[in-house]
């Protein structure tokens, strides 16, 4: 039924005996009180605001290598709070999207506000990302929850590592249009995969990079010949076009990886071989 057709049926079962017909006019006087059948449609709880601090937690290395506690304090603002309403928050892992804690927030006196103190314990050479969230439901299951991130940056100790690259080798140049030249690196790092911040391509001829090199390699899915986002395998890719004089070009190929504490992997070399046709 609708609203209005339910709130009809209320008032006529209800509120009948109490009816007084004066010519047209209907005057409705209640026998006894009850709650608006309203609440049930529109004050369900509502999470509007969600704020964390801190939002990033970066260890330097003179912070040591050791195990510490973090405390981050969650604040939130709940509409039509009760006795009946379930509240409180959830920590995830993003990488896992499991729940590593959750617990209780404590309503703040004569306030929609909510808070709680997090304890998440970390090494300080952590490399994590989190979810923060905060739910608010009602017996009957209606509400919402309100998801913000936090991120830790711990000291690396170990430097990013090339697995993988390919080459084309040598490419003979096409009389007409162009043939790519595609080039990839695989990279990871033990202190954790999302860690790796880039991965850059140097292109050497006659022991001078050639301009604008080292370039930045893709991951993105869709750019510089990258296929598939985010799997940490990096592309770089270069068109190869007709040439009238000096056809044949030589190069040295190197591929290395950055980190988010600065540290670059070991080089991985190749060449690279372009011929007229």
């Amino acid at each position: 039924h609708s609203f209005s057709s339910i709130n009809r049926y209320f008032l006529f079962t209800k509120f009948f005996p109490c009816l007084l017909l004066i010519g047209t006019i209907f005057l409705v006087t209640s026998c006894d009180t009850t709650e608006s059948p309203s609440n049930a449609f529109f004050d369900s709880p509502l999470v509007e605001s969600l704020t964390i601090e801190p939002n990033l937690i970066t260890f330097l290395p003179e912070d040591g290598f050791k195990d510490t506690t973090i405390q981050v304090m969650v604040k939130s603002t709940i509409k039509n709070l009760d006795e009946e309403t379930k509240y409180g928050y959830v920590l995830i892992d993003k990488s896992s999207q499991e729940s590593v804690a959750s617990g209780e927030l404590t309503a703040i006196k004569d306030t929609d506000s909510v808070m709680a103190i997090i304890p998440i314990t970390l090494t300080t050479t952590s490399f994590k990302n989190y979810l923060v969230e905060v739910y608010a439901y009602d017996t009957t299951g209606k509400g919402n929850f309100v998801q913000t991130s936090l991120s830790v940056t711990g000291i690396s100790t170990s430097k990013p590592v090339i697995t993988k690259t390919t080459s084309p080798g040598t490419i003979t140049r096409p009389e007409t249009g162009a043939i790519p030249a595609i080039f990839t690196a695989t990279a990871t790092d033990e202190d954790g995969n999302d860690t790796v911040i880039g991965v850059f391509i140097r292109v050497i001829q006659n022991g001078t990079d050639v301009q604008g090199s080292p370039f930045s390699m893709s991951d993105d899915g869709s750019t510089l010949g990258d296929t598939t986002a985010n799997d940490l395998t990096f592309t770089w890719s270069q068109e190869i076009t007709p040439a009238a004089t000096n056809p044949d070009r030589d190069f040295n190929i190197e591929f290395y990886a950055l980190d988010v504490s600065g540290l670059y992997s070991d080089t991985v070399r190749t060449t690279f071989q372009i011929r007229g046709n």
